[in-house]
């Protein structure tokens, strides 16, 4: 029995509705204007799609909703045997995150072979964490965030490209497991993750005292990365580190293996250098604030002149009184707190009057006469995403799509392929001695062999990220830009915020808005 025709159809996201007024960019990042804008359905004559006067059925695709609530053929309304993988995500008639669609057999292994030219194998890692796929010449780029709903990697016959999205583990003892019970790391939390950090933390304080730990990161593969101070010398240790913990298989470096950047460490997180800013960028000093603007402040370095520094506005939280803050990158905001809008230090807008420890989120109370909505810029097809809820410490972890839209990069996509938990120590004596942070650890697409990926730069610090239910996940914090961890960034997660007492506020804050687009009331 022959094989069903491949078929590719490249569509076009389009909006549920137009909106009245439009909440649009005035200005388009250039970040933005360069990133494919559509995506490819690879699927056969069996399966569709099923279209009506343009309008293609995403129902049976693995098409993230925040981006494709409805599409239209892009191509002239039919298909087109020579549309390429230059697009957004690929999209497949399974969705690829089901582990019951088996990727070695029948139309998915088909449709998988027909995506890049001199596909010679397809194979996924653990848990079909991601996809790798390997090519006697990798394609041009740039190339799709996903596969069927599934991150990938692209390797050649030459060696060029990425076989894994994660490093290569140096691993520990595998005769040495800890904390083996009561742990189901396929329903780990926030919450459960912060236990197994201070497990861990109390297992090495115990049993090796003169090794800290910093970090312990669990991936999608379900296993575990451990962090460890840069003096210490694993090769030495290896025979003494666990091997398993929570019954996964554990890898250890040191943080300077993992090159954040330098400031994401510092003690000092202001007394750092402005990073040059290139490209378009959406510098416009907006009437009404909304996650995504261009937000300055001014920083007194030592024995320098003062450096102004740009990050992104985040979202509006309300606390148990009922008071509503902004969220903000603490590292960028002056000592005097004061805040301003885009390049227009006469548009103050508000000040930073709280921080959460250790988490580089600052809670800033708006003036009087600003006013600001919890809805981010309209998207590639039109819609506003909606916010719905901050995640909470005990939300399950769920390897996803997620999303943000800063002024330096406009709408950007990545997948969530990682959870850590990050030891911080307090010398304040009204807080705990240890604090354990999490942070959300984002795939933002394979640089090797594909130059065209984007990156966001420092600016895009504090740039609330959501996932495709609308659900707050964390705040922008850093990218890293080389070694074996190119390609991943890191947001402390929203549940951080829910932990300190605040939670999304469903209201408008400041001002009344000058066109009224949903109910509101004021502060």
């Amino acid at each position: 029995m022959s094989s069903p025709t491949i078929l590719k159809f490249p569509v076009s996201p389009r909006g549920s509705s137009p909106r009245t007024p439009s909440n649009k960019r005035r200005i388009t990042p250039s970040a933005e204007r360069s990133s494919p804008q559509h995506a490819l359905i690879v699927t056969t004559t069996n399966r569709g799609p099923l279209t009506s006067q343009g309008e293609i059925s995403l129902k049976p695709f693995s098409a993230p909703r925040q981006l494709f609530s409805h599409a239209h053929l892009s191509s002239q309304e039919q298909e087109d045997a020579k549309a390429t993988w230059h697009q957004r995500h690929v999209l497949l008639p399974f969705n690829l995150r089901d582990l019951s669609n088996d990727i070695y057999k029948g139309e998915v292994r088909d449709l998988l072979y027909h995506i890049f030219p001199e596909t010679t194998n397809v194979t996924e890692a653990r848990w079909r964490s991601h996809l790798i796929f390997q090519v006697k010449e990798l394609p041009k780029s740039p190339w799709p965030l996903t596969v069927g709903g599934v991150p990938f990697t692209i390797t050649s016959h030459d060696n060029k490209g990425r076989a894994l999205i994660f490093p290569r583990q140096t691993l520990g003892n595998f005769e040495l497991s800890i904390c083996q019970h009561g742990y189901k790391v396929e329903e780990f939390s926030d919450k459960e993750l912060r236990k197994l950090g201070a497990d861990v933390h109390s297992w090495f304080t115990e049993n090796l005292p003169e090794t800290r730990m910093i970090e312990l990161m669990l991936t999608s593969e379900r296993t575990i990365y451990v962090v460890l101070e840069d003096n210490a010398d694993i090769s030495s240790l290896r025979i003494t580190l666990p091997g398993k913990i929570a019954r996964c298989p554990v890898g250890y470096l040191t943080n300077r293996e993992l090159r954040r950047p330098l400031w994401a460490d510092s003690a000092a997180k202001r007394q750092v250098e402005p990073q040059p800013i290139s490209g378009v960028i959406d510098n416009t000093a907006y009437d009404i604030l909304r996650p995504g603007v261009l937000i300055s402040s001014k920083i007194l370095n030592e024995h320098e002149h003062p450096a102004v520094f740009s990050t992104t506005s985040g979202t509006l939280v309300q606390s148990e009184s009922g008071s509503c803050f902004m969220t903000a990158a603490s590292h960028s905001i002056g000592d005097d707190g004061d805040i301003w809008q885009g390049d227009h230090p006469g548009r103050s807008i508000s000040e930073a009057v709280l921080e959460i420890p250790f988490t580089d989120i600052s809670l800033v109370k708006l003036k009087n006469d600003i006013t600001f909505v919890n809805e981010t810029f309209e998207n590639n097809s039109g819609d506003s995403p909606s916010f719905t809820r901050l995640a909470t410490s005990e939300d399950r972890f769920v390897f996803d799509d997620c999303f943000l839209n800063s002024p330096y990069t406009g709408n950007m996509e990545a997948s969530i392929v990682s959870k850590s938990v990050k030891l911080e120590t307090s010398t304040h004596p009204t807080e705990d001695k240890l604090r354990y942070v999490i942070y959300n650890w984002c795939y933002m697409g394979q640089t090797e062999g594909n130059e065209d990926r984007i990156r966001p730069p420092d600016g895009t610090c504090g740039s609330t990220i959501w996932d495709d239910n609308g659900v707050i996940m964390g705040f922008y914090h850093y990218c890293i830009q080389e070694g074996p961890w190119n390609g991943f960034s890191a947001s402390v997660s929203a549940s951080e915020l829910v932990e300190a007492g605040y939670t999304l506020a469903k209201e408008t804050a400041g001002a009344p808005l000058p066109v009224v687009e949903t109910p509101t009331s004021r502060d």
